[in-house]
């Protein structure tokens, strides 16, 4: 068995992704954080690890992976007979998982505007500008979301559950269930979207759900004293 070190962040729905990916395939690993509030990832230490100061990082062995998507289909390709398998068996399946999986990544997850897109767009408004396009942005943002939110969860509702394909977690669950953890904590209300509210739901009774969830990492604020 390799070893395996993520560093990451608790509010990092890519960390997140990983996390599941990781417990799905019951691969031990270490977690590390790396506190985006502080900017730890500009840090020099980190930037050893990962020049381009993302996050997250898995290493492997020594040697580090980076883009939560390419890592998961790797992990698969490396271990296929270890635990629950990332990818469904078929070719439609896989290609409609991969297909979910990169919604999230692509078309969902970079338009919450994290602080390192947002900042440059306010600053670009100028500073007369900067007052009301910040809750413009954040408008804006819940908006997309919640559009987005409908499309997946019709989308969703054409599959058979209770995961987003059939009766087996694959990588499409672990990119689903951070992003709307994630929109949760923008204040969304997800109770409108049947399918995605119980998938969530499901998802989380299951072990490898629960602990990657936010609030159970080590570097969570209401777990900063244990």
């Amino acid at each position: 068995m390799p070893s395996l070190e993520l560093y990451g962040c608790w509010r990092s729905s890519a960390s997140q992704r990983l996390q599941i990916g990781l417990r799905l395939k019951k691969l031990p690993f270490s977690y590390t954080p790396v506190s985006l509030d502080r900017g730890e990832q500009h840090r020099d230490w980190y930037r050893a690890i990962n020049p381009r100061a993302e996050l997250p990082t898995l290493v492997v062995d020594g040697e580090p992976w980076v883009q939560t998507l390419a890592i998961l289909e790797t992990l698969e390709e490396t271990f296929p007979e270890q635990g629950h398998s990332l990818l469904p068996t078929t070719h439609r399946e896989r290609r409609i998982c991969r297909a979910i999986a990169e919604q999230i990544n692509s078309s969902m997850q970079p338009l919450l505007l994290p602080a390192r897109l947002r900042k440059p767009i306010i600053e670009a408004g100028g500073q007369t500008a900067a007052t009301p396009l910040e809750p413009a942005l954040q408008a804006g943002i819940r908006q997309h979301q919640l559009h987005a939110l409908n499309d997946l969860n019709t989308w969703l509702a054409s599959f058979s559950g209770p995961f987003c394909l059939d009766s087996s977690p694959t990588m499409a669950d672990a990119c689903v269930v951070p992003q709307l953890d994630a929109v949760m904590r923008l204040g969304l209300d997800l109770s409108p979207f049947e399918r995605l509210v119980a998938l969530h739901r499901h998802c989380q009774s299951l072990e490898a759900f629960a602990m990657a969830a936010p609030d159970q990492q080590p570097d969570a604020p209401n777990r900063s004293s244990v």
